[in-house]
């Protein structure tokens, strides 16, 4: 799914006034109601989906922003409102900080992927304090939305367009960016993903007494490595690849993670 198919001018919001998180949620439902497809559904509605889905646990991930977001059997098709509150209103965040970027998903129950994917490519986004600011800083609705849909334009391959299948082997040393690796997948639609738990050779090495004294990591880390092994389309590698150097830098000098790609000759079932 495509934010820039998502997200409508006439769903944005530059400086609302709401002022807590009723009414934050109230404004997000009223926004997405001014979509042509979401015209037949009543705002409670949506507000009363919003809210059901943040009981469960605040949408306010940190860093100024919150991302609310709800599945309904009513809705034809996604819809991404934004909305920005210049003072920030209290979102039960888990940085505990006042939220100041709200963006909202509403869409169809029976889509989870396309749900999935729109979350991850609005969190990528908004892990952006420059983009942040420029959002912020917006005075304009318009101006909201030019600055929104300027960061979700990508170029690369035709992603709709399928390619031979591979399998993907990524290693990675630090599991702290095992959360934002993981959204990549999702956000390219790649369901078919195992992750593994692996170990260096020398924590093996470290306890053959034959090598007692090359390797030596007591009182360190454990030294296990996370695998990830995925049934990747040809065309979306590149695609993932680039990702993954936006997180970590250039993978030709970055030591933490390593990517390996191999012909797949024989598939059946599915991981």
């Amino acid at each position: 799914m495509d934010l820039l198919q998502a997200a409508k001018l006439e769903c944005c919001e530059a400086g609302s006034r709401a002022k807590d998180k009723t009414d934050i949620l109230r404004q997000l439902a009223r926004l997405t109601c001014r979509a042509a497809s979401f015209e037949h559904i009543d705002p409670e509605s949506i507000y009363a989906a919003l809210s059901e889905r943040e009981a469960k646990g605040s949408t306010g991930f940190g860093g100024g922003i919150a991302i609310p977001h709800c599945a309904m059997e009513q809705a034809k098709d996604f819809v991404v409102a934004i909305a920005t509150v210049k003072k920030g209103i209290d979102f039960a965040a888990l940085d505990k900080k006042k939220v100041k970027i709200f963006v909202s998903i509403v869409g169809p129950a029976e889509d989870r992927t396309s749900h999935l994917q729109l979350l991850a490519q609005v969190s990528r986004i908004l892990k952006e304090q420059a983009i942040r600011d420029t959002l912020l800083n917006a005075d304009t609705n318009i101006g909201l939305y030019e600055e929104l849909v300027r960061h979700t334009e990508t170029k690369g391959p035709d992603l709709e367009q399928e390619g031979r299948a591979k399998l993907m082997f990524m290693v990675v040393k630090d599991e702290a960016l095992m959360d934002d690796l993981a959204g990549i997948f999702v956000e390219y639609g790649i369901e078919e993903v195992t992750i593994m738990q692996s170990q260096q050779m020398e924590n093996l090495l470290s306890r053959v007494p034959l090598f007692l004294g090359f390797f030596d990591f007591t009182g360190e880390s454990s030294h296990a490595n996370r695998v990830v092994m995925a049934k990747i389309d040809e065309n979306r590698i590149g695609a993932v690849v680039k990702a993954v150097e936006d997180i970590v830098g250039d993978l030709d000098f970055h030591t933490g993670v390593s990517i390996q790609v191999i012909d797949l000759f024989y598939s059946k079932g599915a991981f």
